[in-house]
């Protein structure tokens, strides 16, 4: 799965590019632009990953950064975003 392949299945998991946004506390046109460069962003990543219940994976969004090579990272803050709730 390329990394835009991944953001067009989050996207049709999620309804639209504004339900996703509104579910990873980002803008709709920050998904877009995503969305159509290709790169989201690490956060973006992992909030993606949350969302989607794994389905749509960190690694294949960006494996440059996820992929097996790649350093794993504590992303204990995205446990805190989402039991927080995001923010407004």
């Amino acid at each position: 799965m390329t990394p835009t392949q991944g953001l067009n299945k989050a996207v049709k998991l999620c309804g639209s590019e504004i339900g996703l946004a509104r579910k990873i506390g980002y803008t709709a046109p920050a998904v877009r632009r995503a969305r159509l460069s290709g790169r989201p962003t690490a956060e973006m990543c992992v909030c993606i990953e949350a969302v989607t219940k794994g389905v749509v994976p960190r690694s294949a969004l960006r494996p440059d950064l996820f992929g097996p090579r790649a350093k794993l990272i504590d992303n204990s803050w995205t446990r805190r975003r989402f039991r927080d709730g995001p923010s407004a």
